[in-house]
């Protein structure tokens, strides 16, 4: 998408999708490349400036750079490893690590970079000790002689030795001063900029063939939807394959968004049998996953032989699965089928934005994320039919708690998981229902959200007495990053 652009190389860690995120949030264009990217594939894409973040923090040494960024001509800012990367390809002489895990007072020199910033305590990762080469000076210290940031003014370089993109208090006024100041890049990543331009970029993408998209209910899948719906009218068609391991209400909610709201073609087919014997007696997660996409692709293939005349597949694809390399919803294409990814460069809150600028209907645009394989990682070990309804009704009374409550809008996800252990109750021997709700992620972490005691004792309550099969409740208060978002 050609716009004032910032590329952040990566050089390992998720500090590059972080700043990436908030440099977006600040209606600055960015997108994430390797640390290994080549500088003539740098400079063919135009960026106004480059990034280099991450690096290994706990190495004696950092490796130098793969490139020499005096030669890209552009202004560059490194972060953290990066840094230490940075200076050390330039020349600088190491004279050891001189603070780990520790704060210390800064005082910022007078530079672009820093414009706006006041001295303040800073927690350090790691700061090391430097003798710079030429050209190259501090522009922050500290008293007791550390030197956390340094720069070459004249060819607009810049390291720091600490990492902006989080619960920094002066992290978002660097970034912007980077970006405004420093790269002269203008703040037009906004949903009315980009929506115009991405609706004609999927136009001519789709090329006057007709397209048929998955939709499962989520933002995703109905706003990559909504935006081909704009683009292309009547030559879309949305396919729901009703797998059986969805939440409940999800078949009606797609039908009312889909068909009777936004007034779509929507073929919905009823797979619920096929999945069920699919996972009969399977039990390792990693092995539902690669069935349910493996029936997933399948059905789809079988529905888009059986539609006839249409000649490119979509999906709701966004930035972050690029990123980290997650399998769309059909993996296996059918020979003669173009695949169409509308939303590969928009990061979640992008694609929100757009949703409403489209008019996604809200109960979409603000539901919790749902994991494409559904409820058989949350039904843990062997799926049966009984199982499966005792987690699907007890998700929905958490659910229908929590936003009776007025808190569905501050958790990020709210689930219930069904697990394999069983413990005495009043009707006999039961399942444990576990609930687990995490707060916003920021930088990788998301807290377990402490919900009101008076909403824990509603819902153990009514899953208790509504739910056969299910004899006690409990609450899971682990975070990420100390525990994965799932527990399979």
């Amino acid at each position: 998408m050609k716009t004032d652009m910032i590329l952040i190389l990566d050089f390992g860690g998720n500090q590059a999708y972080y700043t990436a995120r908030r440099l977006r949030g600040e209606q600055f264009y960015c997108e994430i490349l390797p640390g290994n990217t080549d500088p003539a594939e740098i400079l063919r894409r135009e960026p106004r400036g480059v990034m280099l973040v991450g690096g290994d923090s706990h190495a004696l040494r950092a490796d130098p750079l793969p490139f020499d960024p005096e030669a890209l001509g552009l202004p560059v800012l490194a972060f953290g490893g990066a840094a230490h990367m940075l200076v050390e390809r330039a020349g600088a002489e190491h004279r050891g690590i001189q603070l780990e895990s520790d704060k210390d007072f800064v005082q910022f020199s007078p530079c672009p970079l820093f414009e706006g910033l006041d001295e303040n305590d800073r927690f350090f990762e790691r700061v090391d000790g430097y003798v710079l080469p030429e050209g190259y000076s501090p522009i922050a210290s500290t008293p007791s002689g550390l030197t956390p940031a340094f720069a070459n003014p004249e060819k607009q370089i810049y390291a720091l030795q600490f990492y902006v993109e989080s619960n920094d208090p002066d992290g978002l006024r660097i970034l912007e001063n980077f970006a405004e100041h420093i790269c002269l890049c203008s703040r037009n990543w906004t949903v009315d900029n980009f929506a115009p331009r991405l609706i004609e970029q999927t136009r001519a993408e789709a090329g006057g063939k007709s397209v048929l998209i998955p939709v499962s209910g989520g933002l995703d899948s109905a706003v990559a939807a909504a935006l081909l719906q704009k683009a292309i009218g009547g030559r879309l068609s949305c396919l729901f394959i009703n797998t059986g391991f969805l939440r409940k209400g999800d078949p009606e909610l797609v039908r009312k968004t889909f068909y009777e709201q936004m007034g779509m073609n929507l073929i919905e087919v009823d797979a619920r049998e096929r999945f069920l014997k699919a996972l009969a007696g399977v039990k390792d997660p990693r092995e539902k996953r690669r069935i349910m996409h493996e029936e997933f692709s399948a059905v789809f293939a079988e529905q888009y032989i059986k539609a006839g005349d249409i000649e490119c597949m979509a999906e709701g694809v966004i930035y972050p699965d690029v990123l980290h390399n997650v399998p769309g919803l059909v993996t296996n294409m059918i020979d003669g089928c173009r695949r169409l990814e509308p939303l590969r460069l928009l990061f979640k809150e992008d694609v929100r934005s757009l949703g409403r600028y489209l008019g996604v209907p809200e109960e979409l645009i603000t539901r919790p994320a749902f994991e494409s394989c559904g409820l058989s990682v949350r039904c843990l070990g062997e799926v049966t039919a009984s199982r499966l309804n005792m987690l699907r009704e007890a998700d929905a009374i958490f659910r229908e708690e929590v936003e009776r409550a007025g808190l569905s809008r501050r958790i990020a996800q709210y689930f219930a998981i069904l697990t394999e252990t069983r413990t005495p109750g009043r009707n006999g021997e039961g399942y444990v229902c576990v609930l687990r709700a995490l707060g916003s992620s920021n930088a990788g972490k998301a807290p377990a959200y402490k919900l009101p005691y008076d909403l824990m004792e509603a819902v153990v309550q009514r899953i208790t007495c509504e739910v056969p099969g299910v004899t006690h409740v409990v609450y899971d208060i682990t975070g990420r990053p100390t525990a994965a978002v799932e527990w399979e």
